[in-house]
This record gives C-alpha cells, sequence and structure tokens, in this order.
C-alpha cells in the first residue's frame, strides 16, 4: 500500500511539473487601435507593446517592408495574442490620459494620521490622494498640512 501510494504521488508530481500553464487570451479578431508610429519604433517594438503577432500588423496595414516603417505612420493593431521574445518594447498608446484631481473635501493632518487611515477615513485610495497632493514618500507627511480629497 505504501508503495503504491509513494508512485501515485510521484506521478501526480511529475504530471504538475510537465504542464505548462494556461493563460487566458482575448478572443482574437478585430482592430486593438490605431498606432501612430513615433521615431525609432519598429513593428516588433509596436507588437510587443500590445503583445499582438508582429506578422499580423504587417498583414492588416499591408506594409510591403517591414524595417521600413515611418514617423507619423498609422497601424492598426489587430487582436492577435502573441508571446514575443524580449526586446525593446514601445510606448502603448491606449493608456487612458491621468483623471484630473478635482477636490471634493479638505483634510488637516493631525498627529497620528498617516495616508491608509486618511484613505480609509474618506474612501479614495492613498496613491490617488498622495498623486494629487504631489505627495513623493507615502510614510512622510507633516502635521498641520492641508490635503486635498479626490473625488473617488
Amino acid at each position: 500500500m505504501g508503495r503504491k501510494l509513494s508512485v501515485l504521488l510521484l506521478v501526480l508530481g511529475l504530471l504538475l511539473l510537465s504542464s505548462a500553464p494556461a493563460y487566458a487570451q482575448p478572443a482574437a479578431g478585430g482592430i486593438i487601435i490605431t498606432h501612430v508610429v513615433k521615431p525609432g519604433e519598429t513593428i516588433y517594438c509596436i507588437a510587443r507593446a500590445y503583445g499582438v503577432n508582429p506578422n499580423a500588423i504587417i498583414r492588416a496595414n499591408a506594409v510591403l517592408y517591414p524595417n521600413w516603417i515611418y514617423p507619423g505612420q498609422k497601424l492598426d493593431i489587430p487582436n492577435e495574442p502573441a508571446l514575443l521574445p524580449p526586446g525593446p518594447v514601445c510606448a502603448r498608446q491606449d493608456v487612458p490620459a491621468p483623471q484630473p484631481c478635482t477636490c471634493a473635501k479638505y483634510h488637516t493632518i493631525v498627529t497620528g494620521d498617516n495616508l491608509y487611515r486618511i484613505s480609509l477615513k474618506y474612501g479614495v485610495s492613498m496613491w490617488r490622494i498622495a498623486e494629487c497632493n504631489r505627495i513623493q514618500n507615502l510614510n512622510y507627511i507633516r502635521v498641520a498640512d492641508v490635503l486635498c480629497i479626490p473625488n473617488p
């Protein structure tokens, strides 16, 4: 009985080690975004930025010479996920613009306050409070300073 159990555990362990993890991927098809080429960008660095197949970008845009893309050129980025080898990655252009900081309330710091407690009190992320008040060190706030508390 003990030998069968150890063989079974060995087989299960080998199966776990040999199986590759499965990652959810979005359904392929369609265009994700239109990317405007910046100086120094390549098809591969653009493909790495969006995690798509560089050949799909070439096909979707009928690029005859992949090494001859130029600044200002608009490339449709198709939704064809791919894992690419490491290399330069271009900046994504679908990153949302930062939200403006409009103060919903103001908070005067008292002894014992920290950004975490203040964030819980107002229901706003401590990182958002820090961003709106240009706080670089989340652990350093001063008594009597007044903080802008943005909308959640």
